[in-house]
């Protein structure tokens, strides 16, 4: 029975299920009338013992427009991702799910609620950069790199325009009734890019048939 799940599991490796569960959670709360006001991230309550909206108020979302641009960036960078290695992209998921909240409760404490994937998204595109970049440098393939670095200039440029303007690119924050919070982008990057350095463990290396050659 283990042996089957596993092979059932093999085979279905090429679809992303943990990104499809995660942008499935997202959709199906924002149909649940009022779940959004007690899944959200609420300053009082999380201080009343709340703990779980740390990590709950990534699924939830000021409007439909958010939820979609959020959810369409989970979905395509999440599967990115999840190719390179699923034990990795769920780390990061879950550590930029609770470092997000707890860092601006501290450094932004006049910031009450917050909702939205988009510095888990802000995690996984830093993550996708990094593994990007270590493939290519190991490969020696400078042209993937300098499109990695463009990218990554492309990520900062967009920080840089939410800092500055007090806007967002895609969503209109205003008729949305929410305010941005670059500073959830830059903590979710510095995460995902962290994750992205930590060299494979030792457990997911292949074991070859003996007389075989290691491919470095």
């Amino acid at each position: 029975m283990h042996r089957s799940l596993i092979q059932t599991w093999r085979s279905l490796r090429p679809v992303p299920i943990a990104t499809l569960v995660l942008v499935t959670v997202a959709i199906m709360v924002s149909l649940v009338p009022g779940a959004a006001t007690c899944l959200q991230y609420d300053r009082l309550a999380v201080a009343h013992g709340a703990i779980w909206r740390l990590f709950t108020s990534h699924f939830v979302h000021w409007s439909m427009e958010h939820l979609f641009w959020d959810a369409l960036a989970l979905g395509a960078l999440g599967w990115m991702c999840e190719r390179e290695g699923v034990a990795r992209l769920l780390a990061t998921v879950a550590a930029a799910a609770l470092t997000i909240p707890l860092a601006l409760s501290f450094f932004q404490p006049q910031m009450t609620t917050y909702r939205g994937l988009s510095g888990i998204d802000s995690a996984l595109f830093a993550l996708l950069a990094a593994l990007i970049a270590r493939q290519v440098i190991r490969e020696k393939d400078w042209s993937r790199l300098g499109m990695a670095m463009l990218v990554s200039i492309g990520f900062a440029a967009k920080i840089g325009f939410e800092v500055s303007t007090g806007g967002t690119l895609f969503v209109d924050s205003s008729a949305a009734g929410m305010t941005p919070v670059p500073l959830a982008h830059v903590i979710g990057g510095v995460i995902g890019l962290a994750f992205g350095l930590i060299p494979a463990p030792l457990a997911a290396v292949k074991v070859l048939p003996a007389g075989s050659k290691a491919l470095r």
